[in-house]
């Protein structure tokens, strides 16, 4: 989503997703982005994370719509957390576990 509003162009331009805004520029703060960031790191979808925080769909993603660094971090988090479910599967399955190795085979890009 474009924002022509140049005070959007400086926010994509923070290399510091954890950097505080001021709180007239910033959709949701400086604490709630660190918790929710934390909270997508322990397993939770952005949804029941936002929610848990008090932090509606419309204000989330207005907030990563506008920050480019805080977009990219909770991608980030969301990858991290892809990887180290594959990781796991892919030891499960070295070690002989059958249902593992299926659904890896089953998930693997032809």
């Amino acid at each position: 989503m474009p924002y022509d509003n140049e005070e959007d162009d400086e926010m994509e331009l923070r290399p510091d997703p954890f950097e505080p805004l001021p709180e007239s520029r910033e959709g949701v703060s400086h604490q709630l982005r660190v918790a929710f960031l934390h909270l997508l790191k322990e397993g939770l979808g952005r949804t029941t994370a936002a929610s848990q925080l008090g932090i509606s769909n419309a204000t989330l993603k207005r907030t990563m719509a506008k920050s480019r660094s805080f977009r990219e971090a909770v991608k980030h988090v969301e990858q991290v957390r892809v990887d180290n479910l594959f990781t796991g599967l892919y030891v499960a399955a070295l070690r002989g576990n059958t249902r593992a190795a299926m659904f890896l085979l089953s998930r693997e890009k032809r």
